[in-house]
């Protein structure tokens, strides 16, 4: 197997280990394997750090999709949401891709295997709601015998959807895909004895709930920029078209890892507008977040013994975010 320093396959190799690709999908794989993401100028804090899995795979039309789960509802954080397999870096990890193999290991079995399960790069470092700085590792699925284990402790269900379904406001854009209205496939009903096709209402976004601007009320996708810090903040909300089976729309973080990570694959803007006007890049929102705030964040910089370096810092003059 060709491999380049850090363990990932090279292009040439990846069209060998995979089914019939769409040209489109082979592009964003391999825009995935060349991507670097901004480091940030200053030292984070370790016990902070967590990262996520997109986990892709190849549908049967050739087109990309990730995997997502359902959280246990009996969960200390984020119970019964729509997220990607993920959490805490622990003391064994060896980097990101370590913490993303192992929680989506413990979550859904997702084999610990570098060849069944590629590693194509890191994406730009996120910061949640609750003070964590995440990660985003994206992976391939190369072996489509595997079947996922399912801990019952952390997940409930596991779902895909296209990758490029977070680029889109209409669901009928979305190559490939049909939004779980299975009654499409019914050709032998007349069309004015078919019942309508209906997009569930969609439940309200739990970030302030009282606050912000909401746009996108059309369904399936919609935003609402909040108040995060400095400034004013969008979290986008994408509908699963599983709601009625008690599926939860992917939002907020989530959702904002999976727009980042389609606009990098596929090279293309997203229909809706990205960001809330005036919004502060990511690195200004960490900076902003442990500089001026008094969460688990500034606290973890201080017992690492970095508050030296961070206090009194300007990072303005520094390479900026891409979100």
């Amino acid at each position: 197997m060709n491999q380049s320093p850090h363990g990932q396959v090279t292009p040439p190799r990846l069209e060998q280990l995979l089914p019939p690709l769409k040209a489109e999908s082979l592009q964003c794989l391999h825009r995935f394997m060349r991507y670097k993401p901004v480091p940030f100028p200053l030292t984070l804090p370790k016990r902070r750090r967590a990262a996520v899995a997109i986990i892709l795979f190849v549908g049967r039309l050739g087109d990309l999709y990730v995997l997502l789960s359902t959280r246990a509802g009996n969960m200390r954080s984020y119970a019964s949401d729509t997220a990607l397999p993920g959490g805490k870096a622990e003391d064994g990890d060896l980097n990101s891709e370590g913490t993303a193999r192992r929680e989506a290991y413990e979550e859904i079995g997702l084999p610990i295997d570098s060849e069944k399960v590629l590693c194509l790069c890191t994406l730009d470092i996120f910061l949640a709601g609750n003070g964590l700085l995440v990660t985003p590792v994206v992976l391939l699925v190369t072996d489509h015998t595997l079947n996922p284990i399912l801990n019952p402790a952390e997940v409930t269900h596991l779902f895909s959807m296209p990758l490029a379904s977070f680029l889109h406001v209409h669901p009928s854009k979305i190559p490939g895909w049909h939004f779980g209205l299975k009654d499409r496939s019914a050709p032998f009903i007349p069309t004015e004895a078919r019942p309508a096709l209906t997009v569930p209402e969609p439940p309200p976004i739990r970030y302030a709930l009282d606050e912000g601007v909401v746009g996108g009320k059309e369904g399936y996708y919609q935003y609402r920029d909040i108040k995060w810090g400095s400034g004013i903040v969008r979290m986008h909300r994408f509908l699963t078209g599983k709601e009625g089976q008690g599926i939860r729309p992917v939002y907020g973080l989530t959702a904002g890892i999976l727009v980042h990570a389609a606009v990098i694959g596929y090279n293309s803007p997203t229909e809706f507008r990205r960001f809330a006007p005036n919004q502060p890049d990511m690195f200004a929102r960490i900076h902003w977040e442990i500089t001026n705030g008094n969460g688990p964040l500034t606290r973890a910089v201080q017992v690492e013994g970095l508050w030296d370096e961070w206090k009194g810092s300007d990072i303005s003059q520094a390479p900026k975010a891409k979100l």
